[in-house]
């Protein structure tokens, strides 16, 4: 505090990790601040942040490299992200029932990536004809800003409590995208030696602008319901433009708008338990990417490349949500939920060489649903504290559709599978449990554990949940952690992740393995289709020292 009615909060951290993999090491920096200002009707504030993170060797592995988890496919792969933002927003009461509040923003974004590739126009028969590997780097940069004003009205309306919101707000930005290819040959290792120069492949330019008209209002037409109404009304524009002046088709403006509207209702019979049920529906403009690499007679290497494309139709979203929540004495909360969400013209990347190529184009895939139920609770006992929660998730797709996935052991002669309704979307479990336990022997002490179970997965590229490889099996993991309060500014900390040094994988795909020759070394001719399986961390402890300034 500075006075009476001024307030700041500062933090940062840095990080650096040599990573548990090969050529897996990780980089981070990042700082926050805010500054806030308040009196009995005034409250404003202006926060600002950064980040310069680097990762490297985000990739899978094929399953028959599991003899070490720890190797990498290729290197180098690496993506630096720099990032900057500040916020200013202010409130104002003009009267305890009439406030108007508002929020401007400005964020820049930066994305530099550097990754290795097996060169798919490689010719064992010919091999002079194409190296067998490639570099690509490419960036983006963005810059985003916009803002919101919003007006709240708390009157009575017909002798009963009403609560009315309306509001603007627009969303702008700017984002610059480059990209250049290098031919480059294989190591022993895996590793990619240039050899020439990169050259540029891509040079373009979008804008995206979002401007939105909204309002809910809230009527409770007795102590106990409550009855809301809400909707907005989206247009949005993306504009791409070709800066290499060698593409002029990419140029291009595309526009969507929509009004979404929401209903829901609440009932409270008692202080200790809420009811309620909700309908409402959105819309999801597709991005500049999406639209500009959406021609299957032309695929683009994702998300790297930018070509003229025909539209893609909006995703609409629909969902419905039933559900309570209570608490049960001092120290016992609960909550259960049903839900059921449909997608129409949901967007989803079809790989043009298999799953695992990196080329491809966004189509509209029809309808998908995700429907399920979440359960959750927390109580405390003395000194320890219990919180658990269930989720259960069917996400299928609801249209037949035909994608390209030549790894997948059920495609066709032309290298093609058809999507059917019902079958499972790749990369989501139907089951998830989480489990906390603390135990506080005294104030300046906690220790606790975390117990989580993720159900098994099917793998990107087994949309048709047909490939003889099956689904990722699930997995249960426990961390732990303790700290200690040394003084009112000082802590002592220590973690466990994956205790049991568990083996697992939290993503998978199918595609084509070229490095079958001994000790994993390219192979062009011995190509194998296979799984290839997005490795967890193995057993990892932390200890640490943290000190807060007054």
């Amino acid at each position: 505090m500075i006075g009476s009615n001024l307030d700041y909060y500062f933090t940062a951290n840095a990080t650096n990790d040599d990573g548990w993999a090969d050529h897996n090491g990780s980089r981070l920096r990042q700082a926050f601040g805010k500054l806030r200002y308040h009196d009995a009707d005034t409250t404003l504030s202006i926060s600002g942040g950064g980040a310069d993170n680097t990762l490297d060797g985000s990739q899978t592995i094929p399953r028959s490299f599991l003899d070490n988890r720890n190797q990498a496919y290729t290197f180098p792969d690496q993506n630096n992200n720099t990032v900057g933002y500040l916020t200013i927003a202010g409130e104002h009461y003009f009267t305890p029932n009439v406030q108007l509040s508002g929020t401007l923003y400005y964020r820049h974004y930066r994305n530099e990536n550097v990754s290795s590739n097996v060169n798919n126009d490689f010719n064992p028969d010919d091999p002079d004809a194409a190296p067998p590997a490639t570099n690509v780097q490419s960036t983006v940069f963005t810059q985003s800003y916009g803002g919101s004003l919003q007006l709240a009205l708390l009157q009575n309306l017909f002798g009963k409590r009403n609560e009315l919101t309306l509001g603007v707000a627009a969303d702008l930005a700017n984002t610059h995208f480059t990209q250049s290819s290098q031919d480059a040959t294989f190591t022993d290792t895996r590793a990619t030696i240039g050899t020439g120069p990169f050259v540029s492949t891509t040079d373009a330019k979008t804008r995206n602008e979002t401007y939105g008209v909204y309002f809910t209002d809230t009527f409770s037409f007795t102590d106990q319901w409550a009855l809301t109404f809400a909707g907005r009304y989206n247009w949005s524009r993306t504009t791409i433009g070709d800066e290499s002046g060698v593409q002029p088709l990419l140029d291009g403006r595309h526009v969507f708008s929509r009004f979404n509207p929401a209903v829901g209702i609440t009932y409270n019979p008692t202080d200790t338990l809420t009811a309620y049920f909700t309908y409402n529906e959105g819309m999801r403009s597709p991005t500049s990417i999406e639209l500009a690499c959406a021609d299957p007679d032309a695929p683009c290497s994702l998300p790297n490349d930018f070509i003229a494309d025909p539209s893609l139709k909006p995703v609409i979203s629909k969902t419905f949500e039933i559900g309570a929540r209570g608490r049960i004495g001092s120290n016992t909360t609960w909550s259960a939920a049903l839900y059921r969400a449909t997608l129409d013209d949901d967007i989803q990347f079809v790989s043009s060489n298999g799953a695992a190529s990196s080329l491809g184009f966004f189509q509209n895939v029809g309808k998908t649903r995700r429907q399920g139920f979440e359960v959750a609770g927390r109580t405390k006992y003395g000194p320890v504290g219990v919180s658990a929660s269930y989720s259960y998730i069917d996400a299928t797709y609801q249209s037949t559709w035909t994608e390209s996935s030549a790894s997948n052991s059920s495609a066709d002669a032309n290298g093609n599978i058809t999507v059917k309704p019902g079958d499972h979307i790749p990369g989501i479990p139907q089951n998830t449990v989480k489990l906390r336990i603390d135990y506080t022997p005294f104030a300046a002490w906690n220790i606790g554990t975390n117990l989580t179970y993720r159900g098994s997965i099917y793998a990107r590229g087994d949309e048709n949940n047909q490939d003889v490889n099956g689904t990722v099996a699930g997995y249960f993991l426990i961390d732990l952690d303790t700290t200690y309060n040394v003084t009112k500014q000082l802590q002592v900390f220590a973690t466990v992740k994956n205790l049991l040094n568990k083996h697992y994988a939290n993503f998978a795909i199918l595609g084509e393995n070229f490095f079958n020759g001994p000790n994993h070394t390219f192979d062009p001719g011995g190509v194998t289709n296979e799984q290839f399986l997005g490795i967890g961390a193995p057993r990892g402890v932390w200890v640490g020292l943290r000190y807060a300034w007054k």
